[in-house]
């Protein structure tokens, strides 16, 4: 009995200890999850974004592979035959990935750096960036929406062509046919119908079902010369069609200078908001030693030192910010020149360092040389030569036949003689020919006419009001690009004045902390408007180039606009 207790207690003992060991484990469990959960929410608090499940167990996964992404060391499949090899290349910062082991991370840290998002490949075009210029150009060759255009042109013009074959070819036919048939007839009335087939000559006096062979051949023509203009306005039609292609193609050349134009300047803004990022983080990380160092000698109070790493981690999440603009805006850039996907380059030189270029475009437009306009106007002249059309339509049509056959049958004639005596009508041997005028006249069309009419009228006013509207849209838009240009202008020289005393007063402010008669908060605000000025002035000396950019847009010619830049950006 006692050794049956003593064993009945080890079993619960031990029982005991288990159910403390599943729970320890358990609770184990609970804390590392909940610890990574929370570690995973944070991941790219600088971003205000939730990371991924699973993103710190695999950096990757925060920047995943994408199938079309050229691997390190492999030519562009689709750039081997363009005229120029678009680059890429990150001209502010050594990595073209975000790599926080250089500033997201203190210094002495040597964890694996984590990518934000896809580092940008580097390639070269003759050892330089494209210039706005070259980039316009490239696009203007190479964008797909240039390419259609063409095609529609191309095929407008050969619509043209083919329209004219279509009115003035006559009408041509060949024909040959062996027939095998019995030839029993009824005195009767009966429509044509592909069922019943026709039977010539004189009927039998009885039911025969006995086969007989006929046979023929023969050639018609039919043409229409005579139609009172409507061949014209057809032909008229075309070429009306073909013309609005051509300003349809000018206004989508132009569209697409301006896309990429606008584009590129959007990258030059990326690249100064990334470099003025950088100087001010630059900045914190100096004035963060300052306080530290005052803080160690026991000179300032500890609160000063967590204050100015605050600042300093804020300023390297403002870098990771631009920096992620900054590949956004090379993404667009590379899609508005026809390489959505592939890296490229630029070349900056001399947009943000002009202040004031010389003034261009500024007499008033000629509007009716602005390819919106025109390619409005030629959708007016394919609605006025319909209309064309449709008065021509009610003249009567002359058509001229003419036709040469010879026929052969195996029955035979009231005589008694067969019709064709060789090969009982399997081979035609009687000729004939014909020649005929045929006139055509739908006259009772003229209220069909007369109803398409009204519409067509209406389409026509449709369409010049449509004419009107971006007539008066673009004469609105000519006196508010002229607005532009005088208060960008105005910008681009007053900045400097903003930013050199943004500067007096960060120098000034840190000299006050040094003496104790300035905080920690005063210095990071003097700093955050330095930073701020740098950038306001880089967008303002880009703002003077959008305002003629628009300049450009309204007179419908780049031009002048791009000579103007390539001769600062080549610094001539």
């Amino acid at each position: 009995m006692a050794t049956t207790g003593s064993t009945s207690l080890e079993r619960t003992e031990n029982r005991r200890h288990k159910n403390v060991l599943v729970a320890c484990c358990t609770f184990f469990t609970f804390c590392s999850g909940t610890l990574s959960a929370l570690a995973e929410s944070s991941a790219l608090s600088g971003l205000g974004e939730p990371a991924s499940p699973g993103s710190l167990a695999n950096p990757s996964r925060l920047s995943p592979q994408s199938d079309n992404v050229q691997s390190a060391g492999q030519p562009p499949s689709a750039l081997t035959t363009a005229p120029i090899s678009l680059p890429s290349q990150d001209l502010t910062a050594p990595s073209a990935g975000i790599d926080l082991r250089g500033y997201a991370r203190p210094e002495g840290e040597t964890k694996t750096p984590l990518i934000l998002h896809q580092a940008v490949e580097k390639s070269n075009i003759d050892g330089h960036g494209l210039t706005l210029k070259q980039a316009v150009d490239y696009a203007e060759q190479n964008y797909p929406n240039i390419l259609k255009a063409q095609a529609q042109v191309n095929a407008s013009r050969q619509g043209v062509h083919l329209q004219k074959l279509n009115e003035y070819l006559p009408d041509s036919l060949f024909q040959f046919q062996e027939i095998m048939a019995s030839h029993n007839k009824l005195n009767e009335v009966f429509f044509g119908s592909p069922v019943f087939a026709g039977i010539t000559g004189t009927a039998f006096p009885n039911v025969n079902m006995e086969p007989m062979f006929s046979s023929g051949a023969g050639v018609s023509l039919d043409w229409a010369p005579i139609d009172f203009g409507l061949h014209k306005a057809r032909i008229n039609m075309s070429k009306a069609q073909y013309k609005q292609t051509q300003m349809q193609y000018g206004s989508t050349q132009l569209d697409v200078g301006l896309s990429t134009a606008g584009a590129f300047l959007d990258t030059v803004v990326a690249y100064e908001q990334v470099k003025a990022a950088q100087q001010n983080m630059l900045s914190f990380k100096q004035f963060s030693d300052v306080v530290h160092a005052q803080v160690g000698a026991d000179l300032k109070p500890g609160a000063d030192a967590s204050l100015a790493d605050a600042q300093y981690a804020n300023a390297r999440n403002d870098l990771i910010r631009a920096t992620l603009a900054k590949d956004i805006a090379i993404a667009n850039l590379a899609n508005t020149l026809g390489l959505g996907g592939q890296p490229v380059m630029i070349n900056e030189t001399g947009i943000v360092d002009v202040d004031e270029p010389a003034q261009i475009q500024q007499a008033q437009p000629i509007f009716d040389n602005v390819p919106i306009l025109q390619a409005a106007g030629a959708a007016l002249q394919v609605q006025v030569a319909q209309k064309k059309i449709l008065d021509k339509e009610y003249f009567p049509v002359f058509h001229f036949l003419a036709g040469f056959n010879v026929r052969g049958s195996g029955l035979s004639n009231l005589n008694g003689r067969p019709t064709s005596a060789q090969g009982s009508g399997t081979l035609p041997a009687v000729p004939n020919y014909q020649a005929a005028l045929i006139i055509n006249w739908n006259f009772l069309d003229i209220y069909r006419i007369r109803a398409q009419k009204k519409v067509q009228i209406q389409r026509i006013s449709e369409q010049q009001q449509e004419y009107n509207l971006i007539l008066q849209s673009l004469r609105t838009q000519d006196v508010q690009s002229r607005a532009r240009v005088k208060a960008a202008l105005a910008l681009a020289e007053n900045m400097p004045i903003q930013t050199h005393a943004a500067q007096v007063a960060v120098s000034q402010s840190e000299a006050r902390y040094k003496t104790g008669l300035g905080s920690v908060a005063q210095v990071a605000e003097a700093n955050q408007t330095l930073a701020n000025s740098r950038v306001q002035e880089a967008m303002a000396k880009v703002g003077v180039w959008r305002a003629l950019l628009a300049v450009a847009s309204v007179h419908g010619d780049l031009k002048p606009f791009l000579a103007e830049i390539d001769r600062v950006q080549r610094g001539m």
